[in-house]
């Protein structure tokens, strides 16, 4: 598993060492840690001690006197024990404390460890983007494009308000690689929401993307990208693709693997929240394909409609008590947290399929895990896809459903977009796999 800044690990380590007691049924362990991270920890284990996976403890940092937490073992070795928390996980003022009770020498190490990591990264994205810039596009020759955008938070990932001065208007992001194809993530310096409301921006953005990459063959939209795009009234034609197509079949796969999951083997009902949208439509009309009910949920709706298609129906409602008849659930509302509100509406055993960006948050999920509702993120798999570096939220083996359909017409150009069924016999042959993953609690 490489631990090269977090690309596989959920979350970077802190290797700090400070002594903790651990509850362990009617006995106490003093030990030390070897490391800590938002999710978890690594003790030291004396070498008779026997524990069992599975097994649940309390750790208390006897530096810390108000710091408790729940954990269970997930791991055990000769000498040490891996502990993932139970419900809860530190937070950066959790951790700042946990470092500060550490030896002067480790605290140094931390803090020299977290700003290399940061700042190599931003450097790396500044020199790309800079001195090596031409020669990495013309060694790459990407066939494909994934435009993206981001919020705030994502974009304070990969430069400052300082860099964003000495880059070029659009960045470049990750290197892409399926099979023998290779393409770049290219992002706007636009944020997410000044394209959702100015649609100058939106028609700047596309023409940086001609000016700069006028001979690629195919540049996939991002998430809610085709929206922004059709709303300043503009055509999506090639290059362009608007990845509904993948997006579909992402989530056609994954509704038939739900329904395969023992716990939800009898259920024939699902609901998409979100249900309304432009992608919304369309998937619920494709998992009449596998579920005899869809409920279509969406607060758009006024009044309730029965829609019934060749081998389903359709509910469509704007009424939450409706969401009481399904325990599965499809997210695609225009922001994860926008399901919050409808938490009190969705019984408990139910399963959420997350297919919303910004995700479900952390914090979000945690209300919900204790209304026994589990949250899974939808995405698709190809052995051979990688992206480095990873996305914000993403591991660098997931495929967003948006990309793929970009993917598939690198591989089979004269594939039919406009045929569901056709598209998902090719995507299925060339490799692509819809996944319910855990989402990365960042």
């Amino acid at each position: 598993m490489s631990t090269l800044h977090g690309e596989y690990r959920r979350h970077s380590r802190t290797n700090i060492k400070t002594p903790v007691s651990v509850s362990l049924d009617d006995n106490g362990l003093a030990t030390k840690t070897r490391d800590v991270s938002e999710s978890g920890l690594c003790i030291a284990k004396p070498t008779e001690l026997i524990l069992k996976l599975g097994q649940t403890v309390n750790v208390t940092f006897n530096r810390m006197s108000n710091l408790s937490v729940p954990a269970t073992i997930i791991r055990v070795s000769d000498h040490q024990i891996g502990l993932a928390l139970d419900h809860v996980r530190f937070s950066e003022q959790d951790l700042t404390g946990i470092v500060s009770t550490s030896p002067w020498h480790q605290r140094a190490k931390v803090a020299v460890k977290r700003a290399f990591w940061k700042n190599t990264r931003r450097l790396a994205v500044l020199i790309t983007n800079t001195i090596l810039r031409k020669p990495l596009l013309k060694m790459l020759k990407p066939s494909f494009i994934f435009a993206v955008y981001g919020n705030e938070k994502d974009v304070g990932t990969y430069y400052t308000p300082l860099m964003a001065k000495l880059i070029p208007p659009l960045m470049i992001g990750s290197i892409i690689r399926n099979r023998n194809q290779t393409g770049i993530m290219v992002a706007s310096k636009f944020y997410e929401h000044e394209l959702a409301q100015d649609s100058d921006k939106v028609r700047t953005y596309l023409e940086q993307l001609q000016e700069e990459f006028p001979d690629i063959e195919t540049v996939a939209l991002v998430g809610r990208l085709p929206n922004f795009v059709m709303k300043a009234g503009l055509e999506i034609k090639s290059p362009y693709v608007d990845g509904s197509m993948g997006t579909r079949y992402m989530i056609w796969d994954v509704g038939r693997q739900m329904q395969q999951l023992e716990r939800y083997r009898n259920e024939d009902i699902i609901a998409v929240l979100g249900g309304a949208g432009r992608i919304g439509n369309m998937v619920c009309e494709d998992l009449t394909r596998v579920y005899r009910t869809v409920i279509a949920f969406d607060p758009r709706y006024e009044k309730e409609e029965e829609v019934y298609t060749p081998i389903g129906k359709i509910i469509r409602s704007g009424n939450p008590e409706m969401l009481q008849r399904s325990k599965l659930f499809i997210g695609l509302t225009h922001h994860g947290d926008a399901m919050r509100d409808l938490m009190p509406h969705i019984p408990a055993g139910s399963m959420i399929a997350d297919d919303t960006h910004p995700c479900i948050s952390y914090e979000t999920r945690q209300e919900m895990k204790t209304l026994d509702i589990a949250v899974e993120k939808i995405v698709l798999h190809h052995e051979d896809f990688s992206m480095w570096p990873r996305m914000p939220g993403w591991n660098n083996r997931a495929i967003p459903g948006c990309l793929v359909e970009a993917l598939v017409l690198q591989e089979q150009k004269d594939v039919d977009v406009g045929d569901f069924d056709r598209f998902c016999a090719t995507a299925q042959a060339i490799g692509f796999h819809g996944r319910l993953i855990k989402p990365l609690d960042e």
